[in-house]
């Protein structure tokens, strides 16, 4: 008898776990099934478009240290799994990269397929060199390309800015532009208006610095040579003008002369010391820190200056769209990063394949709802992508982009082959303004001798 009981207790407990695990099964299947349903609605197309035509194939992409290339990576697996095409990433800093590709290309090696590509720094002369597969005949291709790719859902700055003369050269992989970061607090303490204008940025640093007995500097924004183009583009473009007159460099015109002062007064009568040395890092940390009123930079640097591990200004930025200037339809300066095609790959159809895969609507929005700024309108028409906004300040930070992304100018300097030194020389040019080692007056002629040496070698 008491062996029976024995026996019987032990077939009543292996029961139970049989139970219990069957149920753990099913909810992980469950669990499974649903993270299977939403990679499949990424990657599902109803019209029947043929992702596995290439499978069996290997690509290779080029990609810079970058928070595109961090958010994507994860879900390669899943294009691999749509088209049974291999990717192998290859990851570098931007300079690596930068090197890495031009020496590859000038070889007219094939070792990579699909890279990165920075259209406003290195676009115009790779394509002058011919190191771009132009995609237009990918995009009206039907066999090779699917009708939900939809180019048309690009904006425009974004897109032209992967074009030169009409060719398209690359697919916006993201979007940043200028926005004005403003310290609430700050404001509020010293009673200063949000700037609407240009001129009442330089009215707003002046009552903070006022206000704070000179505790507080006004302004931060970029005074390095190579980096200031980009915010300064900016007063060029909202006091109506372009960096050029026609192809020829004219800083000595009234309206850029007027650009450069205002650039310079707020530098040196209302920005940090040695702010002729800062770049976005230094910008960003120094606003971070509490130490400035107001900084002009890209809207790349949000996350870092509310990352609660270094930030003392978390819960007092507000942020808006660079202030406009003479014009009613004022530019702003936007950048973006492309992926494009290597001219020399053997495997330009699967190539294909991974960058309109990775430009989708539904990939870009994804990536968005992980930070990174879409290109797409469908993405910021989208209520699931609102809804991931789910503080005051990420809803003025989207607001601030998409209005750049309505009225952006993806030329980040004069439009010349040599990037670094178009845009040194305008760097200099401001800089000596700011250190006032010379007038605007004086420091434009000396900039139009050194463009126009440059533009005419081209």
């Amino acid at each position: 008898m008491k062996t029976f009981k024995v026996f019987f207790n032990l077939l009543l407990l292996l029961l139970i776990m049989t139970v219990i695990t069957a149920c753990s099964n099913t909810n992980n299947n469950e669990l499974e099934n649903n993270t299977e349903e939403e990679s499949e609605s990424r990657n599902h197309n109803e019209d029947g478009f043929d992702w596995e035509q290439f499978s069996g194939q290997t690509i290779t992409l080029l990609a810079n240290k970058h928070p595109w290339t961090e958010q994507i990576e994860p879900y390669i697996e899943e294009f691999e799994d749509l088209t049974g095409i291999e990717v192998i990433v290859q990851q570098y800093p931007e300079d690596q990269i930068r090197q890495k590709a031009l020496v590859s290309l000038q070889g007219q090696s094939g070792d990579f397929d699909v890279f990165m590509s920075l259209k406003s720094r290195e676009g115009l002369k790779y394509y002058n060199s011919g190191f771009y597969e132009t995609l237009d005949e990918y995009v009206e291709d039907e066999n090779l390309t699917s009708p939900d790719f939809d180019i048309d859902d690009f904006y425009e700055g974004p897109l032209e800015g992967e074009k030169f003369e009409d060719d398209l050269v690359g697919l916006p992989i993201n979007v940043e532009g200028p926005v004005l970061y403003y310290n609430k607090k700050i404001f509020e303490q010293y009673d200063v208006d949000v700037p609407e204008t240009m001129d009442d940025i330089k009215t707003a640093a002046k009552a903070v610095q006022e206000g704070s007995n000179g505790e507080i500097d006004g302004v931060t924004l970029r005074g390095e040579a190579g980096a200031l183009p980009f915010t300064f583009g900016n007063f060029i473009y909202n006091n109506g003008k372009e960096w050029l007159d026609d192809g020829k460099s004219n800083f000595q015109d009234p309206d850029r002369i007027e650009a450069i002062q205002l650039y310079a007064d707020l530098a040196n009568k209302y920005g940090p010391k040695g702010v002729v040395q800062f770049s976005f890092y230094q910008s960003s940390a120094l606003f971070a820190q509490g130490k400035v009123g107001m900084e002009i930079e890209s809207s790349n640097e949000l996350s870092t200056i509310i990352d609660e591990k270094n930030s003392n200004v978390v819960d007092d930025v507000g942020v808006i769209p660079f202030p406009t200037g003479l014009e009613e339809d004022s530019k702003l300066t936007q950048l973006q990063w492309g992926i494009s095609m290597n001219k020399f790959s053997e495997n330009k159809d699967p190539a294909w394949l991974f960058m309109q895969w990775a430009t989708s609507k539904d990939m870009q929005k994804e990536l968005a709802m992980n930070g990174i700024g879409s290109p797409r309108d469908s993405t910021w028409e989208s209520e699931e992508y609102q809804q991931s906004l789910d503080s005051e300040v990420e809803q003025e930070w989207a607001d601030a982009l998409q209005f750049t992304l309505d009225h952006g100018n993806p030329e980040i300097g004069p439009p010349a082959e040599d990037q670094d030194k178009v845009r040194k020389i305008v760097g200099e040019m401001v800089d000596k303004v700011i250190l006032g080692e010379m007038s605007a007056e004086q420091a434009a002629e000396e900039a139009d001798k050194k463009m126009s040496e440059v533009l005419e070698q081209e």
